[in-house]
């Protein structure tokens, strides 16, 4: 009986100012295989230094996500066979490193996550990440009394926010060509984060004016090109991009 495998190209660098390369790996396919699970294999059986990121394998925590062919995803929620070689019109080119030979039809390319520093392998530095996150301040300000308007909304206040809940902090959106060229910019994530706060019915008048404010500084909402890339990339359809755009018209009125 032959055992159908795939060939796994993975981008490896062992620290951050080490030269870039890539390596090749045959996996095994079993039913229902994914990216990830092709990891585990590869870290397994034949590298046990490869470094990447996971936790939940649910694609609720984000803490895979990666770039496979060239497309930023969960590696838990894509599929080794058959996979999809995602495209968008609206995803720049991503290039990480000299790779002349990679045979799109048949071999799977695991990539970083793109504008952000590599730390080894596939796991790249999201402390930057996570300060942007914070200096939004995307959290309620009351003290827990189980009082509304603290824990009651409507309906229909509910499902205003319910898409920009979903967001689970995976990374995928700074592909975004802004956040590449501009490290100062917020990004897609933290201005998603403000804007589902600025538009909950429970927050303050005072932290939802915090809120905004910190949204509106110099290289936050002013700084978006609205090239919509978050919106493309993001496994959830929380559309960052559209909420950026939400907290841009609110200045008009």
């Amino acid at each position: 009986m032959t055992i159908k495998e795939k060939t796994i190209i993975i981008y490896r660098q062992s620290d951050p100012k080490s030269k870039p390369k890539y390596e090749r790996y045959k996996v095994p396919l079993t039913p229902g295989m994914t990216v990830l699970d092709a990891l585990f294999y590869i870290q397994d059986y034949y590298d046990h230094t490869l470094a990447f990121r996971y936790s939940c394998r649910g694609a609720i925590c984000g803490s895979c996500g990666l770039t496979i062919n060239k497309f930023p995803q969960l590696a838990c929620k894509t599929q080794v066979d058959p996979i999809e070689l995602k495209k968008h019109a609206r995803v720049p080119e991503l290039i990480f490193g000299e790779l002349s030979d990679w045979d799109k039809e048949n071999e799977i390319l695991i990539e970083p996550l793109p504008n952000m520093t590599i730390i080894k392998d596939l796991i790249v530095d999201m402390k930057p990440f996570w300060i942007f996150y914070r200096e939004v301040k995307p959290y309620f300000d009351r003290e827990i009394t189980d009082v509304a308007p603290e824990s009651s909304q409507t309906f229909e206040d509910a499902r205003r926010i319910e898409q920009l809940v979903y967001c689970i902090l995976c990374g995928l959106c700074w592909t975004c060509p802004v956040s590449g060229k501009n490290k100062n910019y917020l990004g897609p994530p933290a201005l998603a984060k403000a804007f589902r706060f600025i538009d909950d019915t429970r927050v303050s008048n005072e932290h939802r004016k915090v809120i905004y404010d910190k949204a509106m500084q110099e290289n936050s909402v002013s700084a978006c090109e609205k090239i919509f890339a978050c919106n493309a990339v993001c496994p959830k359809g929380v559309m960052p991009g559209t909420a950026i755009d939400k907290i841009r018209k609110l200045e008009k009125k």
